[in-house]
């Protein structure tokens, strides 16, 4: 788990740091081909620029954005105010203008079947501290599945990480419903308190393992 959390960490760094060396370029920043979407969605929310992306799976046989993207776009709609997104009719181009992070609870959103409540709940993350307002959000969709994190790492692993930043109080992940698999189903609430600023880390004592957790739940359970 340590080891896929660091992995997944350099990606998000990677794209940041990427944003940070055209930050001093004027206009819109352009980006190729679909890696690192969310990354760069959310790093361009962050920092406040315009990017464009294009050529988005130009040489597939089915070109353009997948459900789920167009999906986490939606949600960042959804906890932003005043975003703009333009996608042309083949879906291989898309500009982002973001708007500002505001937050808010009483939010819902539909993951779909395609990827897992914690593909979507990784690009949420990042941008939930610096909201105007605490999120409380309800993503529905599959809690568990095989390509991607689960919710239960995010509660278990991400989580306690992000309390070392200073989120303590307030933040939470809930799981109201399990949900796998053709059907999905699954329901959990997020919740995330804002910070004026993240404190510096520095964890070096990387400890023993002395037990291996594991667990297991059926469709539609609390459990």
């Amino acid at each position: 788990h340590v080891l896929v959390g660091a992995r997944r960490a350099a990606s998000f760094l990677s794209a940041l740091r990427e944003m940070a060396s055209r930050l001093n370029a004027t206009g819109t920043i352009h980006f190729k081909g679909c890696a690192m979407f969310r990354h760069r969605i959310v790093a361009a929310t962050l920092a406040g620029r315009t990017i464009r992306i294009t050529d988005i799976r130009a040489g597939s046989d089915a070109p353009g954005l997948r459900d789920f993207e167009a999906s986490f776009l939606r949600l960042v709609e959804k906890v932003t105010n005043g975003c703009v997104i333009e996608i042309n009719d083949t879906g291989t181009k898309l500009r982002y203008k973001p708007g500002m992070i505001t937050g808010g609870a009483g939010i819902e959103h539909d993951c779909g079947k395609s990827r897992g409540i914690g593909w979507f709940l990784e690009g949420l993350l990042p941008l939930a501290p610096f909201a105007k307002q605490p999120i409380a959000i309800q993503l529905k969709g599959l809690t568990n599945e095989e390509t991607g994190l689960s919710v239960d790492y995010m509660r278990t692993v991400t989580l306690p990480l992000l309390k070392h930043f200073g989120l303590s109080e307030g933040l939470e992940l809930r799981v109201n419903k399990r949900g796998a698999r053709p059907d999905a189903g699954g329901q959990v609430v997020f919740r995330c308190p804002v910070v004026k600023a993240l404190k510096p880390v520095e964890l070096l004592n990387q400890g023993q393992v002395r037990r291996g957790p594991g667990g297991g739940g059926l469709r539609g359970s609390t459990v």
